[in-house]
Order: structure tokens, then C-alpha cells, then sequence
């Protein structure tokens, strides 16, 4: 292997590296550009890296622009606060007990749980709101809850955000794409073809120019940013230096906001209806149907935004709910069948289990 491989192998493993990026575990990234064709990606949330757990992005040209939304992570109960730590995963704190404190990203809520936010700014946007919702009665907390729902499945704010961002970026994507076609490419082809030589070294000296040409969109597109995006210039030199970091150059833009993330079903515009259907369905099931749900008189707090938010689209509680056609109990939170005899499901927490109807 010769120098210039290793250089190049060097550079891919870098540049894969950049794609890696450590969000929310409960966080949904769509990825797409222009008002179509978007896409969305989960984390391994099998992976938990200080509280993040590991997500790539879309690495191979041409670069998508990418939008992040974050489902409900607290959610106020009479007694207590509902806090969603992973897709299966959730813990209730006592509002006695709750102590929010945020440290960079990170969201401390007493001695033992703490969450990961995408920002500093909303890590603090929480720490204060969780704090006036401690102070608050229970009908209050509802009302608020409620209000803030309403915001984040706003669909039409969250389909302008996005292509807002799409459009942000495009220049800078552009480019990336362009300079990871001559550095993968162009340059390999001719290092092969001509070794350690005039034309690899004038092609360096284009990839280079890339680089500057990168930095400099970056700085544009960012000066409106300074307050949001840390140490803006320093990551502008490193831009104009390092080809991983000017191909990946446009994801600081795209995931660093200092606006609330809608939620993941705000994007009916962006993905296609059937897929959107189906997450519609699992956030439905996932708040509804908990352990209690055929006593309950109410719905969930949950589930009665996600409800109104239906209702205010249009979509028949058939679509989001179907009604059970098993001949055997199913639980309605997972869809698993059970024999006769079984009355809760206990890979769902003891959830009752739907009957079959005659």
C-alpha cells in the first residue's frame, strides 16, 4: 500500500467520522432537499454515549440537507413529571424531587437522570420551563403542556423550516458534493495514473480552493448565527483546512438551531403519507394504550394532544386507530397475539390486552 492509499484510506475513515454525529436518543432527523423526497433516520439507540446515543447521516453525494424533531420528552402527570429517555424507555420523577440544571447540552434533573438535547440554548429553554411547570397546579401544567403542543405539530411551520434550511445550505452542499467527487475521484484516478506528480499536485492545490471556497459559504451562511453556533470563525479555519470537515460543513447548519424542534408528525409535508401514517399510528398507540387504558375515562395527556392534532387534519380515528380484526387478544400498544388466558402483555409493561370482538 502506498503512500498516497494510506493517505486516501485515511481521509475515509475521517470523513466517515464527520458523518457520525451524537443526538437524542429519542431524536428523528429527516434528510432530503427541497420540498420532496425527504427521508428520515433514527440513531442506534442500542449505543448510549453520554446519554446521545450515535447517528450516521447520509455520507455519499448528492448531500442531503437534514431537519431534526424531537417527540414529547417530558410530559407532566398530576403527581409527577414523564420523562422519555429512549423509544421503550421512560422514567417519572416526583415534582418534588425534580431539580432541573442544564450543562451544555445536557439536561440534569436530580441526582440520577438527565437527557440530552441537540442545543445549550434548548437544554436551557427546558431547564427554565420545567421549572415554572414545578411551581404550577396540575391544571396548569395540562394547559401549558398542551399549548406546547400545539407549537411543535405545527405542520406548515415545520415544512418551511425545513426547506428554509434546505435552501440555506445549498450552495454549501453543492460544493461539498463537488469536492467529494475530486477527492475520492478525480485525484484518486490521477494518483493512480501518474503517481507522485505535477497533475496530483496541481489537483491538490483545486481541492484546497474547495476547502476556501467552503469556508467562506460557511461564513456567510452563518453570520446571522453567531450566537448559536460556538466558536464560529475557528470552525470556519478548520473548514479551509481539513476536507472532512468542509464535505460535512453544512450539517452544523442544518442541526444547530435555537428554535423548539417540532415534532417527528409535524412533517407530514416532507415524507410520504404512508410512511407518515405509519409513525402516526405508533405515536398514537405508544400513548394511548398504557397500562389502565380500558378503565381510564380520559385519555392520556399525550394522547389528547395527539388527538386534537388529528382532528385539526382531518385524519378519521380509523386511520391512525384501526379497529382489531384478530380472532385472538392482541395488545393493542405492540400487535402481539396471545393464546387464551393471557389478560396484559408483558413485553409492553402490563398493558391490557384487546379483546376480540364477536
Amino acid at each position: 500500500m502506498t503512500d498516497g492509499q494510506t493517505l486516501l484510506a485515511v481521509f475515509v475513515l475521517l470523513y466517515l467520522i464527520e458523518c457520525l454525529r451524537l443526538v437524542p436518543a429519542t431524536a428523528w432527523i429527516a434528510a432530503g432537499t427541497g420540498k420532496s423526497g425527504w427521508s428520515s433516520l433514527r440513531p442506534w439507540t442500542r449505543l448510549q454515549i453520554g446519554s446521545g446515543s450515535p447517528l450516521l447521516l447520509s455520507p455519499l453525494p448528492p448531500m442531503q440537507a437534514h431537519a431534526l424533531a424531537l417527540p414529547w420528552v417530558f410530559v407532566p402527570d398530576q403527581n409527577s413529571l414523564n420523562v422519555r429517555l429512549t423509544d421503550s424507555m421512560s422514567v417519572s420523577l416526583a415534582w418534588d424531587q425534580l431539580t432541573p440544571r442544564a450543562e451544555e447540552t445536557l439536561l440534569h434533573l436530580d441526582s440520577a437522570t438527565r437527557v440530552r438535547l441537540p442545543t445549550k440554548a434548548l437544554a436551557e429553554l427546558w431547564q427554565q420551563r420545567l421549572t415554572e411547570w414545578r411551581g404550577l397546579t396540575s391544571e396548569q401544567r395540562r394547559s401549558a403542556f398542551l399549548k406546547l403542543a400545539r407549537t411543535t405539530l405545527d405542520t406548515q411551520s415545520a415544512s418551511k423550516s425545513a426547506a428554509a434550511t434546505s435552501k440555506l445550505t445549498g450552495s454549501m452542499r453543492r460544493c461539498a458534493t463537488i469536492h467529494f467527487m475530486w477527492c475520492f475521484g478525480i485525484i484518486s484516478v490521477l494518483y493512480h495514473r501518474f503517481g507522485d506528480s505535477l497533475p496530483v499536485l496541481v489537483a491538490a492545490g483545486v481541492l484546497l480552493l474547495l476547502q476556501f471556497i467552503q469556508s467562506w459559504l460557511f461564513l456567510r451562511s452563518t453570520r446571522k448565527s453567531s450566537l448559536i453556533i460556538p466558536h464560529r470563525r475557528w470552525r470556519a479555519l478548520g473548514i479551509a483546512f481539513l476536507p472532512q470537515l468542509a464535505m460535512r460543513a453544512f450539517d452544523i447548519v442544518n442541526l444547530t438551531t435555537d428554535a423548539e424542534p417540532p415534532h417527528p408528525l409535524a412533517w407530514r409535508g416532507l415524507l410520504d403519507d404512508k410512511r407518515w401514517l405509519e409513525y402516526a399510528r405508533q405515536f398514537w398507540r405508544e400513548s394511548r394504550y398504557v397500562p389502565g387504558w380500558p378503565q381510564n375515562e380520559s385519555l392520556p395527556l399525550e394522547a389528547e394532544a395527539l388527538q386534537k392534532f388529528f382532528r385539526h387534519e382531518g385524519i378519521p380515528e380509523e386511520e391512525y386507530d384501526p379497529p382489531a380484526t384478530a380472532k385472538l387478544p392482541t395488545c393493542p400498544r405492540c400487535g402481539a397475539e396471545y393464546q387464551c388466558g393471557n389478560n396484559t402483555c408483558p413485553d409492553c409493561g402490563g398493558v391490557e390486552l384487546r379483546q376480540p370482538t364477536a
